[in-house]
C-alpha cells in the first residue's frame, strides 16, 4: 500500500504490535510488527510526520516541484504538460465570460475593485457586476456582507439570460441594520437579465408561472417537490416580472443564531444544510462504519444513523431547487450560508454541473473546481488540514469529498451524460488530501499568490488531463441531456463504495492478497483468515458449462466441473429419449420433489470451493435415500429406459 503522509489524520497503537492508520479520505489502515519497541518506533515517526507543517514549504509538493524540474531541465516543453494545467484553465475567466455571453455593452461589466485582493482577500480580483453598479457602492455593500464578501455573478444561462450570483450573508444583527446600496446592488441583478438584450427573444419562452419563495421558513420535501414542478397559472412571464430567489443554505433556526453574532439573512428560501461541525461528526461515524470488522450485521441502519446520505440528498436537493429556478422559472438566484464559502460553493458548483454540459467534460469541470472552489476562497488548508499551523480541528470537515460524492451520484444516475469516470473522481479525492499536487494549497488565491504555489509546485490538472484515456468514460455521449433533473431522495442515494470501503477503488489494480478468486491448485486451507473463495455467477449454466463454448472468462472452483456435468448431462437426454412423454423434471406430483438433490449439486458444484462442497453436499443430501424411493416409486411405471437414466443420475450424486 502506498499512502501519502498528509492523507493520514491520526494514528494509534490500538494493542501491542498493531497500528491503526485513519485517513482523511475513510480509510483506515492496520499496520502489524513484530516487536512492541518497533510499533512504538513508527508510531512516533509517523505522528512527527503527519503534523501540520510550521511552513508550507514542508509539504511534499514543492520538493516534487524540484525534483520534475531536475528531471526534465533540458525538456522545458515536456515539463510544461507535466506540471501545467492547460490554457483553458489559466483563461478560465475570459474564456468564461465568452462563453455563458454576457452582455458586457448594456447589463453586466466586469469589475477590477477588488485587484491585488484590496477588497476581500478570499475573492478572485475580477468579478461581474450590473453595468451601472459602481465600485464605490461596490465598498458600501462590501461592509454589509461577511468577510465582504458581496454579491458575485458566476453563471449565465445562455438561452433564458437567468443569472445564479453567490455571496456571504448580510450582517443584520439583532438591530436589524439594512444598507440600501446592498439592496440596490441585489435588486440590480434582477433588472440586469431583464435588460440583457440576448435574453429579451426568450423572455416569452415557457409561460410557467414564476413561484415566489419569498415567505422564509425551511424546505420539506412536500414543498420541495411541489416547488419544482411546473405551474399551470394563467400568468406569464410577460406579466410576471421575475423576483431574485435567494436561497439561503442555512436552516432558519442557524440564520437567526447567526444574528446574535452580527450576521443575519434577508427574506430568502432556507434549505437546512447541516454546518461543518454536524458534517464532521456524520463523516466520522461513516468511516467507524465502514472499516468495522467483520461486516456489522445491522449494516443498513448503522449506515441510515450516520445521516451521510441524508446529508447529500438535501444539498443535491439545493442545487435543483436552483436549477428549476433559473432553466425552468427564468429566475435569477442568489445563494449564500454564512460565510460563503462552504455549503455555497456546494450548491452553486452543483447546479452549474446540472445546467451546463461544458461543465461535465473534463476540461470543464477542471473550470468549474477552479472558479467557484479555489478562486473564490473555498478554505482547503483549514478543512483538509495541510495548511501551516492548521491544528483546530473544529475546522476540518471534507466539504470538498461530500460535493464529488455528489457529483458520483450524478454519474450513476446519467452514466453517458460525464465525459470522465469514476476513477477520475477517486483520484481527485486523493490528491485533494495527498500534497503531491499544488492545486488544493492554502484557503484562497490571495495566500496561493503569495506563497507562489503556481510556480514552485505541480498542478493535478496536468494528471486529470483530457488526453489520459485511464479516466475516459467510454460511456459518454455529448448529445446526452443538456440539463439533468437527477432523483435526490435517499433511497436512489448509493455509498460510494470506492471511496468509503476498503480494496474496492476503481483507480487501481486490485492487489494479490485482495483477489476474489482462489489461486488455482491451492487448497481452501491456503486461504488468508477471514477470505472465503468466490466464483463469478452466470445466468445460463447448462450453457456456461458447455464445452463449446469458451470459458476463458469463468473460473470454477471444482476443475473437473464441466466433465461432471457433460456426463450428467448426457444421461438425462437418454432418458428423456428413453421416454419422451414422462420427463422426471417436468409436471406436478412426486417428480417435482426429486428436483431438490439435484438442484442442489449443480447451484453448490458452480459456486463453492472444492474443499468446502463436499461437507455442503454432505448435509444438503442426508435425506437423499427417502427421496431416491420415492422418485422410483413414482417414476416404475415409466418403463425401461426411465429405470436406467434413474440410476445413471442417482450414481452421480455425491455422498
Amino acid at each position: 500500500l502506498q499512502v501519502p503522509l498528509q492523507l493520514i489524520e491520526s494514528v494509534e497503537c490500538r494493542d501491542i504490535f498493531q497500528l491503526h492508520l485513519t485517513c482523511k479520505d475513510c480509510k483506515v489502515i492496520r499496520c502489524q510488527f513484530s516487536t512492541f519497541e518497533q510499533c512504538q518506533d513508527w508510531l512516533k515517526r509517523l505522528n512527527n510526520a503527519i503534523r501540520p507543517p510550521s511552513k508550507i514549504e514542508d509539504l511534499f509538493s514543492f520538493a516534487y516541484h524540484a525534483w520534475c524540474m531536475e528531471v526534465y531541465a533540458s525538456e522545458k516543453e515536456q515539463h510544461g504538460d507535466l506540471c501545467r494545467p492547460g490554457e483553458h484553465v489559466t483563461s478560465r475567466f475570459k474564456n468564461e465570460v465568452e462563453r455563458m455571453g454576457f452582455d458586457m455593452n448594456n447589463a453586466w461589466r466586469i469589475s477590477n475593485i477588488n485587484e491585488k485582493y484590496k477588497l476581500c482577500g478570499s475573492y478572485p480580483q475580477e468579478i461581474i457586476v450590473p453595468a451601472w453598479i459602481t465600485d464605490k457602492e461596490l465598498e458600501s455593500v462590501a461592509s454589509f456582507r461577511s468577510w465582504k464578501r458581496i454579491p458575485a455573478v458566476v453563471y449565465r444561462h445562455q438561452s433564458n439570460g437567468a443569472v445564479i450570483s453567490r455571496c456571504g450573508q448580510p450582517e443584520v444583527s439583532w438591530w436589524g441594520w439594512r444598507n440600501a446600496d446592498d439592496e440596490h446592488l441585489v435588486q440590480s441583478v434582477a433588472k440586469a437579465c431583464a435588460s440583457d438584450s440576448r435574453s429579451n427573444s426568450n423572455k416569452l419562452m415557457n409561460g410557467n408561472c414564476s413561484r415566489d419563495f419569498s415567505n422564509g421558513g425551511d424546505l420539506s420535501d412536500v414543498e420541495f417537490d411541489s416547488s419544482i414542478s411546473n405551474a399551470s397559472g394563467a400568468e406569464s412571464l410577460a406579466i410576471q416580472p421575475q423576483k431574485l430567489l435567494i436561497l439561503d443554505a442555512r436552516s432558519y433556526a442557524a440564520a437567526v443564531a447567526n444574528r446574535a453574532k452580527g450576521g443575519g439573512c434577508e427574506c430568502p428560501v432556507f434549505m437546512g444544510m447541516a454546518n461543518i461541525h454536524s458534517i464532521r461528526k456524520s463523516f466520522q461515524s461513516l468511516r467507524l462504519l465502514c472499516t468495522q470488522m467483520p461486516d456489522p450485521g445491522n449494516w443498513l441502519s448503522a449506515l441510515e444513523s450516520t445521516k451521510w446520505l441524508q446529508h447529500l440528498s438535501v444539498l443535491l436537493k439545493s442545487a435543483l431547487l436552483v436549477v428549476h429556478a433559473v432553466d425552468r422559472d427564468q429566475r435569477p438566484v442568489l445563494v449564500h450560508c454564512s460565510d460563503g464559502w462552504d455549503r455555497t460553493p456546494q450548491i452553486v458548483a452543483l447546479a452549474k454541473l446540472l445546467l451546463d454540459p461544458y461543465y461535465r467534460t473534463t476540461e470543464g469541470f477542471q473550470v468549474l473546481v477552479e472558479t467557484e472552489w479555489l478562486d473564490f476562497g473555498h478554505k482547503f488548508a483549514d478543512r483538509c488540514g495541510h495548511g501551516e499551523n492548521s491544528d483546530d480541528l473544529n475546522e476540518r470537515c471534507p466539504v470538498f469529498l461530500q460535493w464529488l460524492d455528489c457529483v458520483h451520484q450524478l454519474q450513476r444516475q446519467f452514466p453517458c451524460s460525464f465525459e470522465f469516470n469514476e476513477a477520475f473522481l477517486v483520484k481527485l479525492v486523493q490528491h485533494t488530501y495527498s500534497c503531491l499536487f499544488g492545486t488544493f494549497l492554502c484557503n484562497n488565491a490571495k495566500e496561493r499568490g503569495e506563497k507562489h504555489t503556481q510556480e514552485r509546485t505541480c498542478s493535478v490538472w496536468s494528471l486529470l488531463r483530457a488526453a489520459n484515456k485511464a479516466f475516459k468514460n467510454l460511456l459518454y455521449s455529448s448529445q446526452s441531456e443538456s440539463v439533468l433533473y437527477p432523483v435526490c431522495h435517499v433511497r436512489n442515494l448509493m455509498l460510494w463504495s470506492a471511496v468509503y470501503l476498503p480494496c474496492s477503488s476503481p483507480s487501481t489494480p486490485a492487489d494479490d492478497t485482495c483477489a476474489p478468486y482462489p489461486v488455482p491448485g491451492s487448497s481452501p486451507e491456503d486461504q488468508p483468515l477471514g477470505r472465503l473463495p468466490k466464483t463469478r455467477s452466470f445466468d445460463n449454466l447448462t450453457t456456461a458449462c458447455d464445452s463449446s463454448v469458451p470459458t476463458t472468462n469463468r473460473r470454477s472452483s471444482d476443475p473437473s466441473l464441466n466433465e461432471k456435468w457433460q456426463e450428467h448431462r448426457r444421461s438425462l437426454e437418454l432418458s428423456s429419449l428413453g421416454n419422451p412423454g414422462d420427463d422426471p423434471f417436468d409436471g406436478d406430483g412426486p417428480s417435482k420433489q426429486g428436483r431438490a438433490p439435484v438442484g442442489a449439486e449443480l447451484s453448490v458444484a458452480a459456486g463453492v470451493a472444492e474443499g468446502q462442497m463436499e461437507n455442503i453436499l454432505q448435509e444438503a443430501t442426508k435425506d437423499d435415500v427417502g427421496l431416491e424411493e420415492h422418485l422410483r416409486s413414482s417414476l416404475e411405471t415409466g418403463g425401461k429406459g426411465d429405470e436406467v437414466a434413474l440410476d445413471k443420475r442417482t450414481e452421480n450424486l455425491p455422498g
